[in-house]
C-alpha cells in the first residue's frame, strides 16, 4: 500500500511506496474463488486420488489445494483460526510455492507469528498482482503503532480500542488544520479500513485484535525510516 508524502524539513523522506500492501495475498483485479470443502485427496500427477469433482485437472490433494486457495484470497494464512489449513501449508509448502510462483507471488512464511501470505515477486518485467491499498497520514501513524505493540507483545497477541488508537493518534490532531469533528471523521475511516483490509480483526464492542502479519509484513528498513519520520512530526504538533 502506498502512503502520501510527509512534508516539512528534516531527515530524508522514505519513498511513498515503501510502505505498502496492507492486504497481502488479495488479488489485483479482485478476490480469487474461495476453496471448496473436499474431502482430503492423496497422490499427484493427475492420479484418481487427487481428483476431487468429475473433470478435476488439479494435481494437489485437497489440504494443499485448500491452503493455496487460501493465500490467493488472502490477506493471511494464520494458525491460530485455521490450524489444519496451516499445518497443510507447512506439509506442502514446497509445491504451493512452486503454483504461486507461476502466477508471479511469492509466499512469506513467519514460522515464529504463524503467519503467511503473499507478494508479488521481485521482478522488474513482473506484472502486479498483489493489490495495493493507499494509505492516509494517520492509517500509517496507526499501523506504525500497531506493530511496535505486536513487537512488544510477550504472547504476539494486542487487542487495542478505537479509543485507544485516537489516544495515540491524538498528537497528529493540529497537523491538518481541521477541527476535532475532522479529525474524528478521518479516524473513524481510519479505523474502518484497517478492519476492513484485515489488519484489525473484530472483538467485542469497539476492540480490535491486531493482525500478526503487521510483524511481517513490512520491512524492518522501512519501518525504521517511516517511524523517524513520524516521531519528529509528533514531536512537532505538541
Amino acid at each position: 500500500m502506498t502512503e502520501p508524502g510527509v512534508p516539512g524539513t528534516g531527515p530524508a523522506r522514505p519513498d511513498p511506496a515503501d510502505l505498502r500492501t496492507a492486504r497481502p495475498g488479495r488479488p489485483a483485479g479482485g478476490s480469487a474463488p474461495s476453496a471448496r470443502s473436499a474431502s482430503s485427496g492423496s497422490g499427484s500427477g493427475g492420479e484418481a486420488g487427487s481428483r476431487l469433482w468429475p473433470g478435476d485437472h488439479g494435481t494437489l490433494p485437497a489440504p494443499a489445494r485448500l491452503a493455496l486457495a487460501r493465500l490467493v484470497r488472502g490477506p493471511y494464512l494464520a494458525a491460530e483460526p485455521e490450524p489444519d489449513t496451516w499445518r497443510a501449508l507447512l506439509a506442502h509448502e514446497d509445491v504451493v510455492r512452486e503454483r504461486l510462483a507461476d502466477q508471479y507471488l511469492d509466499l512469506v512464511v513467519d514460522a515464529d507469528a504463524q503467519v503467511a501470505f503473499v507478494r508479488d515477486v521481485p521482478a522488474a518485467d513482473a506484472p502486479q498482482v498483489v493489490r495495493e491499498v493507499a494509505l492516509t497520514f494517520l492509517d500509517t501513524a496507526l499501523l506504525l503503532h500497531l506493530r511496535a505493540l505486536l513487537l512488544d507483545s510477550s504472547d504476539g497477541r494486542v487487542a487495542i480500542s478505537r479509543d485507544e488508537a485516537a489516544d495515540h493518534l491524538a498528537v497528529y490532531r493540529r497537523r491538518g488544520g481541521g477541527s476535532p469533528m475532522d479529525f474524528t471523521r478521518q479516524l473513524d475511516a481510519t479505523w474502518a479500513r484497517l478492519v476492513e483490509s484485515g489488519m484489525l480483526e473484530p472483538l467485542s464492542g469497539d476492540r480490535c485484535l491486531v493482525s500478526p502479519v503487521l510483524r511481517t509484513v513490512f520491512g524492518a528498513d522501512q519501518v525504521a525510516a517511516l517511524s523517524g519520520e513520524y516521531a519528529r512530526l509528533a514531536k512537532e504538533s505538541a
